[in-house]
């Protein structure tokens, strides 16, 4: 099982590494620079890749000549089940080739090993960004369904005023698929005398406090007209999060 990427302390490595000598060395290393770096050496890809799907790990970092095999045809492995997992590749055998090859694989970082300490703080850095960046991306993926499959009417609108993100509730309000309100301006749903209002009243207070709650009337694609009950919260890049509490057909829009 390969996805150990929960938000915890301990960062779990898998390190395949043939020669002990140098894994042994690694440890030491990653031990002195983060205490919170849990790490597993392996020698071979064949123990690597059991290891890989029977527990939880945060990152790999792999050797290129293995016993069995090479770094490259672990990483292959491993991005057949994980597309984006932390995987470096920290080796001896520096070559453009190889370094080709790797980044053709999609390898998350390549390292050459060196002679000093330094070699061992590049990795440790290397290590924290990747995972760093890898659960980042897994909490947005999972907000980001969560919001989809959220019965409750959500959309999320960028500084500019188009929408970022729409679930199929929100865009159900405005009688059109969310593929098509992402990126449309809010202006297209509102008559006339509603988009001054936004724009004169509601939107700076917005901006000013955080949020505003109200009730607005929105000109629907297909040609209906809805009051609807609105939640507006500011975010930090000058956008808002809109959360429609109810909506109710008023009549017809414009002809």
């Amino acid at each position: 099982m390969h996805d150990g990427t929960e938000p915890t302390a301990t960062t779990r490595l898998l390190h395949v590494e043939d020669d002990p000598a140098f894994a042994d060395l690694t440890a030491t290393y990653i031990d002195r620079l983060d205490r919170d770096i849990d790490h597993e050496a392996v020698r071979t890809v064949a123990a690597a890749t059991e290891r890989f799907d029977e527990d939880a790990f945060d990152a790999v970092v792999c050797d290129y000549d293995l016993p069995d095999g090479t770094g490259i045809d672990f990483l292959e492995r491993v991005r057949e089940v994980a597309p984006e997992f932390p995987f470096v590749l920290f080796t001896g055998k520096g070559s453009e080739e190889v370094a080709s090859e790797a980044i053709s694989a999609g390898v998350t970082d390549y390292l050459q090993k060196g002679s000093g300490a330094d070699q061992f703080e590049m990795l440790v850095n290397r290590l924290r960004n990747a995972v760093d960046r890898y659960r980042l991306g897994r909490q947005v993926e999972r907000s980001i369904a969560a919001l989809e499959a959220a019965s409750e009417p959500i959309g999320i609108l960028g500084a500019e005023g188009t929408y970022l993100f729409a679930n199929e509730a929100y865009a159900s309000v405005y009688g059109i698929d969310r593929e098509t309100l992402v990126g449309t301006h809010w202006k297209r749903f509102y008559p006339e005398d509603e988009i001054e209002r936004f724009t004169d009243e509601i939107l700076p207070i917005v901006t000013e406090e955080g949020y505003w709650t109200g009730e607005a009337t929105v000109d629907c694609v297909d040609g209906g007209r809805v009051r609807e009950r609105l939640v507006l919260t500011h975010t930090t890049d000058g956008g808002h999060v809109c959360i429609v509490r109810g909506a109710e057909p008023v009549g017809d829009g414009p002809a």
